[in-house]
């Protein structure tokens, strides 16, 4: 309820004519205007329904549970029954769901979700101070690595996270559906009001003491209710409802019905590469070998790598397990871990202590380049080609150092990429071919992020990529200027998307696929906001859509579906809306020609009836490629020309029936033009549903 404005004065006017029957003595007619709106009333519960229980079922997709130790025992439970001070385990590949300060163990985690950092962070057990920073995890950080157990100090709505969401929740937003269902419900009410207070004051003026008030007042209303399209709300629900479930096999669930035409009118999709145009799987691609280096980079490291067995390894472990061959692994199976170096954001790198059968210590520390530079154990010039290249074709690298207790040496590089996805190249011509624009908004670097931009094709020039920090130092006007023809932008914070979203939005219809809280307000800036299942709980709050595979073809079928869907909902509108605004004016302006109603109003409310229910096949219609092929909007000028140029030729037609009819019986007239409209509006059904002449139509 509620997707046309008008519907609940479409309510109040045919409660008031059915009491208006029953208080005149008609009570036949007052108990059929009753009927009628309690079967409307029936068929939208009915659809609305089913479209919850549609949503309903695909929210339980992503149920929300702890590991909490009770007793001796660790159980599963619901989020909502974890209580304070429980003892809730996380492993590696957990999503916490609750505020906690670990009490014992350590972990790894990825916290970008919650502050945008991009590299994981360890926390370590309390010393007695739960506020402390190194001890807290907060709701919707992700465990990397380590078994911890920690104690739960908020849940639910007290959550930090629970907090940020509040401040998210309070922006407000409204849908490029409603809008345009408001606008258009406000165009029938105010021409039907003005046409009815003109009818009436016509007819008293004619008639004068003979005016049958009344019944002139009971006419009227069932006159007005009759133009205004009662199952518009039927239409949209039942082909909103069928978009969604659609979209439910393709695994995305859709959190908001009219999000699924929202998609229709998107122009532009920002994305990030990670996930949607590359699998997030990084793929061992080259080395830099050192001359005299006792063994392979892959193989010092995989001593660093020591949780390739968990869930969820870090990205660069499970790369290397992948790679290394058994020859590599060989050779430094002889080594037992003494003790493990978690990463260090500050110094971009992790370690570990080994120690051999003789007793032996070798120190391996794995970073990015800019940590072996610093330390001074590689120098820059020598390895600044091999590197530049790496980074052009989009790789990233990995240093590796090991120590035997005579100094740090360097062990060479390696590089890895995450490849596209096998469905990239064919998605984004689809894209192409619908007229959809694709941005790529990444923190990763220029070049990295510019090679991916090329091998997708992207991006033809050097100028199609920028940093975010070198764009907004532009001046006011060129970024306005200079945000049409950029592609990629790279390097970019949390806030600096924001930004971006908004500006692009002054100028596109802004469909965006976000991920973490920081997301959330770009998300709420957005026209469609879509995350997926991994996303942070506040962002999956704010979005429109989730997707449970983070994949960028299904979003281009959305956009697909939601174009076919906008389609059907103008046929329908064009559709009811002529022949309600033919009848309205043949039979409004025929009054003033004949002393009886030329319909009577339960003829009206039955007419309005039999024509609405035929044209609800409509939200199931095929769509030709022309419909869909370009952005779909309202284009309110051209909707009311038709309304007006079509509405005059059905009251054309109409009189002519009113010319052979009107001096003959009153009963024989009403019942000759109702039959007529009928049979004519279901004609103009046939005809209005696409631009093809009426034998192609199908």
């Amino acid at each position: 309820p509620g997707l046309l404005r008008g519907k609940f004065d479409t309510d109040v006017l045919m409660l008031a004519a059915a009491v208006g029957a029953a208080v005149l003595g008609e009570w036949r007619e007052g108990a059929f205007l009753l009927f009628l709106f309690a079967l409307g009333h029936a068929g939208e519960h009915y659809a609305l329904g089913r479209a919850r229980n549609a949503v309903n079922a695909l929210g339980a997709l992503m149920p929300k549970t702890a590991q909490v130790r009770r007793g001796t025992e660790v159980v599963e439970l619901d989020v909502a029954q974890v209580q304070i001070d429980d003892t809730v385990v996380v492993r590696p590949g957990d999503r916490i769901a609750v505020d906690g300060v670990i009490a014992q163990g350590q972990s790894t985690i990825d916290q970008s979700s919650v502050t945008g950092e991009s590299v994981p962070v360890t926390k370590i057990a309390t010393d007695g101070d739960a506020q402390i920073d190194e001890h807290l995890l907060l709701q919707g950080v992700v465990i990397v690595r380590g078994l911890a157990y920690a104690e739960v100090i908020a849940t639910g709505a007290d959550t930090r996270l629970a907090h940020i969401a509040q401040k998210t929740t309070e922006l407000e937003s409204k849908s490029e559906l409603t809008k345009g269902v408001d606008r258009i419900s406000t165009f029938i009410l105010r021409t039907t009001l003005i046409t009815l207070l003109f009818v009436i004051l016509a007819n008293v003026f004619i008639e004068g003491a003979d005016a049958d008030i009344p019944g002139l007042l009971i006419f009227s209303i069932a006159l007005a209710v009759s133009v205004i399209p009662e199952a518009l709300p039927l239409v949209m629900t039942f082909a909103l409802s069928r978009g969604a479930l659609q979209l439910a096999r393709k695994d995305v669930i859709v959190k908001r019905l009219s999000s699924v035409q929202d998609l229709g009118a998107v122009e532009l999709l920002c994305t990030d590469k990670t996930g949607t145009i590359t699998e997030n799987h990084l793929v061992y691609q080259n080395e830099y070998l050192i001359p005299g280096c006792p063994w392979h980079p892959l193989a010092l490291s995989f001593l660093t790598a020591n949780d390739v067995n968990e869930r969820n390894p870090e990205p660069f472990d499970r790369a290397t397990l992948e790679a290394i061959t058994d020859a590599q692994k060989e050779s430094v199976t002889g080594y037992t871990l003494l003790e493990e170096e978690t990463f260090d954001p500050a110094l971009r790198s992790n370690g570990a202590i080994l120690t051999a059968s003789d007793g032996s210590r070798l120190h391996v520390r794995r970073g990015s380049p800019e940590y072996f530079f610093q330390q001074g154990i590689v120098e820059e010039e020598t390895v600044a080609a091999w590197l530049l290249d790496e980074e052009t074709h989009g790789r990233r690298v990995l240093g590796v150092s090991y120590d035997r207790g005579d100094g740090p040496r360097f062990g060479g590089f390696i590089s890895f990429e995450d490849v596209l996805k096998d469905t990239t190249a064919s998605t984004l011509e689809a894209a192409k071919e619908l007229g959809i624009g694709v941005i790529i908004i990444t923190g990763d670097s220029l070049r990295v992020a510019e090679a991916v931009g090329r091998q997708v094709g992207l991006v033809q020039d050097d100028g199609e990529v920028i940093e975010a920090g070198a764009f907004f130092g532009l001046p006011g006007e060129a970024q306005h200027e200079r945000i049409k023809t950029v592609r990629v932008f790279a390097r970019t914070t949390p806030e600096q998307k924001l930004a971006l979203i908004n500006m692009l939005s002054n100028h596109y219809t802004v469909g965006f696929l976000g991920e973490g809280i920081n997301d959330a307000p770009a998300l709420k800036a957005a026209s469609v906001s879509m995350v997926v299942q991994s996303a942070s709980d506040v962002a999956r709050e704010t979005a429109d859509i989730v997707l449970l595979k983070s994949d960028l073809r299904v979003i281009v079928d959305g956009i697909r579906l939601g174009r076919e869907t906008h389609a059907n909902t103008l046929k329908y509108i064009r559709a009811t809306l002529v022949s309600n605004f033919g009848n309205f004016y043949a039979v409004a302006i025929g009054s003033l020609f004949i002393t009886f109603l030329p319909m009577l109003p339960k003829q009206l409310l039955l007419l309005n009836l039999l024509s609405d229910f035929p044209m609800m096949a409509i939200a199931f219609d095929r769509v030709s490629k022309e419909e869909i092929s370009r952005p779909q909007r309202y284009d309110f000028h051209s909707l009311y020309i038709i309304f007006v140029t079509l509405g005059l030729v059905s009251t054309a037609f109409d009189f002519m029936w009113f010319a052979m009819f009107f001096r003959g019986d009153p009963s024989v007239l009403q019942t000759n033009w109702f039959m007529a409209s009928v049979i004519t509006e279901i004609l103009l059904l046939f005809s209005i549903r696409s631009m093809l002449p009426i034998e192609k139509a199908g």
